[in-house]
């Protein structure tokens, strides 16, 4: 299936062109100080909790403006990012200092691409499950091409900055808005009566206009093992199955029904003969079912079915568009209180925090105190993307391996580790810069294993009626409210106290949040 394919490589063409490289331009042509530079960017994760599940309910209720919407949301969003190309020859003067009015008009359209545009990859990824019908388990085979494309733009765009400047992302990102508005214009949902029929012997037929959420049990079968061969070419084995295109599931009669929340949702057939698909209930039965193959295997699983057991952080917000559905319960307080899940949850804000600290402002760092120039800067795109992408691929066999205590422990030592080296570093010198661009792979390593952690250990907290809204609730407090804090913290620590005070502040802030996992741990 080439459509899900080509739209989200469409997408990361937008998320990965000039949304990465905004610092550089608030610095550079806007002239702005890294403290206001730390509150625009907390704008998107501070808004995206709430444009995220809003516009997922829309689509959600109306699947057929689903196709429409995105293009109409990126289109607004892309053009309040358009917008910021003109700002140095409309407000800045070398003459003026218009730094307020500067900033108040670059925070509006800041907050315009957050609400309107940010939310665009949680639509892609509710249209992508969707459009797979019976298939979806082969969600993350489509996912995949996205976490390429952003890669590739992030380093070809760098590459572009640093021959002809700031001002060639946009030129990017323009392209991308342009060609993903037209692509998901195209955007079909297969009806109800087009998807493949099974004989279900033995169990009670429903009627013709009531029909399960997900019917089907899907079999991925692989001849590879990673056991067999060095990690590093099963990886990249690995990588190019699960890029194929040619890439299908057998769909197989579904009979584990207790395993499948949105095999028990039925709906009705209220919209051109298809049904409405809800998006949280949809991502929760993908994962539940890959969840449930993965552990079923005795090697490493397919690529394709490792990005499947674990949902993105945008998707994982939708569940709030379903709040108060009986498949979608919000945690109860006796849940919550238990000391184990409420230290947990504050160390993925704390942890939040400390990523984004140095996350949101490692393109600053690298070009302004380590001298890294643009041509190099894109790099990190395609190494953080690896060592994320490998880091998902392995994290299971890790959760059978390693405690979670083990694994929370190892991402925060891993962060805090990278915070100090960096202040070891003599800007301009190979090595040093050689080592500013590696450390990226801990980076996305840490980010990875941190997160799929933490969406295990969250279904192990919450009963499966409760663990949709939860995830939705880590999500928030890990890349929503600690985000946005470690934005406006890390901004205000880099204006008044440099580069090498904003790591020690960051390892500070990820030594808190160990010591307040390991309290939780030992109550």
């Amino acid at each position: 299936m080439l459509f899900p394919k080509f739209l989200y490589v469409c997408l990361y063409s937008i998320f990965g062109s000039a949304i990465p490289y905004l610092p550089l331009f608030y610095d550079e042509a806007l002239h702005l100080p890294s403290d206001k530079i730390g509150v625009l960017l907390a704008v998107a994760p501070f808004v995206q909790s709430v444009s995220c599940p809003l516009w997922t309910l829309v689509v959600d209720r109306r699947p057929q403006w689903h196709g429409a919407l995105m293009s109409l949301l990126a289109l607004i969003g892309g053009t309040a990012i358009m917008m910021l190309m003109f700002l140095p020859k409309w407000l800045v003067h070398e003459d003026d200092d218009n730094t307020t009015v500067t900033f108040f008009v670059t925070v509006t359209f800041a907050f315009i691409f957050a609400f309107f545009g940010q939310p665009v990859s949680t639509l892609v990824d509710s249209a992508v499950l969707k459009m797979l019908g019976d298939q979806k388990i082969l969600y993350g085979n489509q996912r995949l091409w996205g976490s390429v494309s952003n890669g590739l733009c992030i380093l070809l765009v760098g590459l572009w900055v640093g021959v002809s400047g700031i001002n060639t992302a946009f030129y990017v990102f323009a392209a991308g808005v342009t060609s993903f508005s037209i692509l998901a214009l195209f955007t079909r949902f297969p009806r109800e009566e087009e998807e493949p029929q099974w004989q279900n012997d033995g169990e009670e037929q429903l009627p013709s206009n009531r029909q399960p959420l997900l019917r089907n049990a899907l079999s991925i079968q692989r001849n590879y093992n990673a056991a067999d061969t060095p990690i590093a070419s099963s990886f990249f084995t690995a990588l190019t199955g699960a890029l194929s295109i040619t890439s299908e599931v057998d769909p197989l009669p579904r009979r584990d029904s207790t395993t499948s929340y949105a095999n028990t949702e039925y709906y009705d057939d209220n919209y051109g003969g298809g049904g409405l698909l809800r998006t949280a209930t949809t991502a929760m039965d993908v994962h539940m079912e890959a969840s449930q193959r993965i552990a079923n295997m005795d090697h490493l699983p397919p690529l394709g079915l490792a990005l499947s057991n674990i949902p993105t952080v945008d998707t994982t917000l939708a569940a709030f568009a379903d709040l108060g559905r009986p498949e979608s319960k919000a945690p109860e307080k006796s849940t919550l209180m238990p000391t184990r899940v409420w230290t947990f949850l504050l160390m993925m804000l704390l942890f939040g925090v400390s990523y984004s600290m140095i996350a949101q402002f490692l393109f600053l760092f690298l070009r302004n105190d380590m001298g890294i120039d643009s041509s190099l800067i894109g790099w990190t795109g395609p190494i953080g993307g690896v060592a994320e992408v490998s880091t998902f691929w392995v994290s299971n066999k890790l959760l059978e391996e390693f405690n979670t205590a083990s694994l929370i422990g190892f991402s925060h030592v891993a962060i805090i580790a990278r915070n100090m080296i960096y202040t070891l570093l003599v800007p301009g010198e190979p090595v040093s810069v050689a080592l500013a661009l590696g450390m990226q792979l801990v980076n996305g390593s840490a980010y990875a294993l941190a997160w799929s952690t933490a969406v295990s250990e969250v279904d192990a907290f919450f009963p499966p009626d409760q663990r949709a809204v939860a995830q939705g609730i880590l999500a928030s407090l890990f890349t929503g409210l600690g985000y946005g804090l470690g934005c406006i913290l890390g901004g205000a620590i880099y204006k008044e106290l440099g580069a090498v005070a904003l790591c020690h502040s960051s390892a500070a802030v990820a030594v808190l949040s160990l010591i307040v996992f390991l309290i939780g741990r030992m109550r």
